[in-house]
């Protein structure tokens, strides 16, 4: 296994539903405190890592990539003792039937299956559709008694996927969260590659939280930071055979995705592309008129305007338990932000 995957492999075993960002923060901040001078979290779930260059009155680089996943949470509990459930972000409930989870209860978690009718039993109609959520149920085998006076769980307990983490052939893997925990590992890969390098920027790196729910976290991480620019890192769509055209996506392996937007700072995206051009990183460039549907969307407005660009890496299956990557975009992405760390131009880019 690669260091780029070691690292995401990492990141995607610990709990993240959106709204629960913190329960394994520490977790989090053992795996990413080498690489950084200071942390600390917030009240809304932002965690903030800071590596100084040590150059007095150095410009204050943001690198954000999201640390919340889609998952679901309980929305009741039936005298059979089956839960009942909603989403928490954006999940496709046709990825639902007979799905295992795990639900974290307050005292401790347990292993539930998303009920599935076999089609035996469905009319010819019923094949055809996908229940709505809130006639989905978990099973967990236990009464409702012992779901709340055991394991604690109540109305409102958060519920992720249990896939693990899986390495395929070829460098790539699939597994839980990779939408946005894959930059977030190339973020920490990124001041691994650095070394002792301390480049020219202060660098925060804010694994932040609610962006599935609305994009807010960031914005309030940026708000306490107050950086000279910023570089949202997000997952983009990669190519699959079932890709519908003309939404930006770029073949798995093909290096990273980089945002040309009304939204974002043309100057300093340019400027990444020429680093890309003069490093022979492979990059695709994805037009995004009106907005580019991450963090920067929000960074870019807080209070006098932060110059940001965009830059994802490729993914299939996402908002799935199963999203798939391929571990050389991670690790181009991670040389990318390391060249940029280090990049004389970038200031200029950003004021000229």
């Amino acid at each position: 296994m690669n260091a780029y995957m070691n690292l995401l492999h990492q990141l995607s075993s610990m709990m993240s539903v959106v709204g629960h960002e913190t329960t394994e923060s520490d977790a989090l901040a053992a795996l990413a405190a080498p690489y950084f001078d200071s942390w600390s979290s917030d009240s809304v779930g932002n965690h903030i890592f800071v590596r100084r260059c040590g150059i007095e009155g150095a410009p204050k680089l943001l690198l954000d990539a999201h640390f919340d996943a889609v998952g679901l949470v309980v929305a009741g509990i039936t005298d059979e003792g089956n839960l009942r459930i909603n989403s928490l972000g954006g999940v496709d409930r046709k990825i639902l039937p007979a799905c295992e989870v795990t639900v974290h209860g307050k005292n401790k978690p347990l292993y539930g299956v998303v009920a599935s009718t076999p089609p035996h039993l469905m009319t010819a109609d019923d094949r055809s559709k996908v229940p709505p959520m809130h006639d989905m149920l978990i099973d967990t085998g236990f009464s409702k008694k012992t779901l709340e006076e055991e394991y604690g769980v109540r109305i409102g307990t958060p519920i992720s996927f249990k896939a693990s983490p899986t390495e395929l052939l070829n460098d790539r893997t699939c597994g839980p969260a990779y939408d946005d925990k894959a930059c977030v590992a190339a973020a920490l890969r990124a001041m691994e590659l650095l070394g002792d390098e301390k480049g020219l920027f202060d660098v925060y790196l804010a694994v932040s939280a609610e962006e599935e729910t609305g994009m807010s976290g960031a914005a309030k991480a940026a708000f306490a930071v107050k950086p000279d620019l910023a570089l949202i890192l997000d997952v983009g769509f990669a190519t699959s055979p079932d890709t519908p055209s003309g939404h930006g996506a770029a073949a798995l392996g093909s290096g990273v995705i980089i945002s040309y937007s009304a939204v974002t700072n043309v100057k300093l995206t340019r400027r990444i592309m020429k680093l890309c051009d003069d490093n022979e990183i492979k990059y695709t460039l994805s037009v995004e008129p009106s907005g580019t549907g991450t963090n920067a969307d929000n960074v870019t407005l807080v209070e006098c305007g932060i110059p940001t660009c965009v830059i994802g890496i490729p993914i299939r299956s996402m908002h799935s338990y199963s999203e798939v990557l391929d571990s050389a975009d991670g690790e181009t992405m991670a040389k990318l932000l390391s060249l940029v760390i280090k990049d004389h131009g970038l200031k200029e880019a950003y004021n000229d």
